[in-house]
Order: C-alpha cells, then structure tokens, then sequence
C-alpha cells in the first residue's frame, strides 16, 4: 500500500469515526430534550375548573372547549390546529403535600400513565386541587387516565395527632350554625381559624359561609395531639394494594357519601397503599367523643365521626373482624372524618 492510500484510508477512518460520535451526541440530546419537552407538555391552567368534566374521556379538541371550562390564557386557538389536550386534576394536600408536579407520562394504545412526584411533610390542610393540560397529537381523542402519585421522601411525623378531621354540615334550609370543639386545648391546626367556636352559614348543598370573613368554605378542619391510638382486638388487616376497594367498601358502610370517601380516600392513600399490609380500625362515636366533644347548635338530628386508626404491618396477622353499622342521615347531617397512627 503506498502512501496516498494509507492517507486516504486514515482521513476515511477519522470521518466515520467523527460520524459515529456526532449521531451518538445527537441521540443523547435528542432523548435529553425528549425528557424535557415531556415535562414542558403539562400547562398549568389554574386551581378550578366552570364546571364538572367527562372523567371517561377528559380530552379537549377545541378552542371553545377549552374557555368553557377555564380561565386562562395559557393556550390559544391555534394551539388545537395541530393539539388536543388531555385535563389531568391534581389533587393534593396543601400543608403536608409539597411541590405536587406531573412528571412524566406513558401512552400505550388507549391508556396513558401519569407520575405525580411530591414531597411529604407533616401537618394537615384543606385539599387543594390543581389542573395542568397536556399537549397530545391531534389524533389522539380517546385516552383512560391513571395517576400514580408518589413521595419523593417520607418524613417522621408524630403519631399521636389525629390528622385532617374535616367537618361537613348539610341542614334541611340556611341556618346559622356554631360548632365547639370540647378540647381546645389539643388543637395543633385550623381552618378558618378556631376562636372558640367557629360560626358559619350553612346551605342545604352544604356550602358555608364563615361569618368573620365571608369567605365560602366546604369543611370545617381542624387536627389535634394527645390522641393516642391503639391497636383493639377487632379491626382489619387490609393489603397495601388492596386499599382503595377496601375503603371504598367501608367508608359507604359508614355513611359516607360517594364525595366525602373519594376526600377521605385521597387523602389516606399514599400512606396506605405503600405498605404490604396494614391494621385498619375504625373507632366508635363513642370514643371519638370522649377525645375531642362536639358542640353544635342548632342541634344535629344525625351525627357521623369516622375517625380511622391505623398501622402499617410487613406481615398478616390474624384478628377479629370488626363490626360496622350503618346510620342513617335524616334531617340536619353533620359528617366528620379523620385518622390517626397507631404507634
């Protein structure tokens, strides 16, 4: 081989070699903006919503969609030449629930799966509930969503607070109503803030008004320490996985409408499902008015207190199965749920 051919083969070496290492830098950008542009997909368009959506087949593909069911401007009409855009609702506590973003998301066929990553922190709050639009092809008009919510960390919160007990009042006409915790003392938070009874206007739909400010509200919160939570010797051992039919089941035994379990079940969820097993009972009336009386007047003709304990088990145990009844709600209604850790 003479010397013009071995200079030509080694430039011909150094192009394919040069080659190779540009598409390989090209692909890893490429996937490094893919990640990107999918996290840039979801659009934040505000914390309500004009009115109830279609939660089989949450896709807008209009621009006149879009207005009737938001205030933003986030998105244009030009947008949907070439987008639909799927409603993703993001629901979350607003004290112990922090820096609630999607993340990513997965389409296979008719299905797509939504990450929800967050940071846990102690204490309770009114939920909070967050909408963000992603951007899909055009062709895209029918998906089922799932969300898969998870915590980034896990913090060591006490256990002796009864956490997020929220207040439902739904009387037969408006009514002034006042409500008094018997244990002020044990209270660790509030919403409104408690001043030694809160007074509210209460509507048959079971809106309120808070009196002090005018402000409209749903529940009243509160959550309490020095409630400590044992294990009895009835209750449930429940699989992690299996939370959501088991709660389901249980809440509406209790009483509960389909709303207050689903607010109930959102909030409980993360912590439940998480673990292979868990020991779940529910206290009675009794002993929920033993730890924190209520005083409301007018007096309520039904009272409901679901207070949950819970403990999480690596291992099923065996226990008595506890017995549950079911009230019945006639006339002024006051619903109340809650839970607390067993240690």
């Amino acid at each position: 081989m003479n010397k013009k051919s071995i200079i030509t083969l080694f430039v011909l070496v150094l192009i394919i070699v040069a080659a190779f290492v540009f598409v390989k830098n090209h692909n890893k950008e490429k996937k490094e903006d893919t990640k990107i542009v999918m996290n840039k997909d979801f659009i934040f368009v505000g914390n309500e919503i004009k009115r109830i959506f279609d939660t089989e087949n949450n896709i807008i593909t209009s621009y006149e969609e879009y207005q009737d069911l938001f205030d933003s401007e986030k998105i244009m009409e030009e947008d949907f030449t070439n987008h639909n855009y799927l409603i993703v609702e993001v629901s979350y506590d607003s004290c112990a629930d922090l820096n609630v973003l999607p993340t990513d998301y997965k389409i296979k066929k008719n299905k797509i799966d939504i990450t929800i990553k967050y940071e846990r922190d102690c204490g309770v709050c009114p939920p909070q509930t967050d909408y963000y639009l992603l951007k899909l092809n055009k062709s895209i008009t029918n998906l089922k969503a799932y969300i898969d919510y998870k915590a980034v960390n896990e913090p060591d919160c006490p256990t002796d607070v009864a956490w997020k007990p929220i207040i439902y009042l739904y009387p037969e006409y408006t009514m002034d109503v006042s409500v008094k915790l018997g244990n002020p003392s044990y209270l660790t938070s509030t919403y409104p803030k408690y001043k030694d009874s809160w007074e509210v206007i209460a509507y048959k739909d079971g809106k309120l008004i808070n009196k002090d400010n005018n402000r409209e509200l749903y529940g009243l919160y509160w959550e309490g320490n020095n409630h400590i939570a044992t294990m009895k010797e009835d209750g449930f051992v429940v699989k992690g996985k299996d939370t959501i039919s088991f709660l389901e089941e249980k809440l509406s035994i209790l009483g509960l409408t389909e709303r207050e379990a689903d607010e109930f079940i959102i909030f409980w969820l993360p912590q439940l499902e998480k673990n292979n097993y868990n020991y779940i009972r529910f206290e009675t009336k009794e002993e929920i008015d033993n730890y924190m009386p209520l005083d409301i007047n007018p007096k309520p003709d039904t009272v409901i207190r679901v207070l949950m304990d819970y403990k999480p088990l690596d291992n099923k145990i065996n226990i008595k199965e506890q017995e549950l009844s079911t009230p019945i709600r006639e006339g002024f209604t006051v619903v109340e749920w809650g839970g607390s850790k067993v240690k």
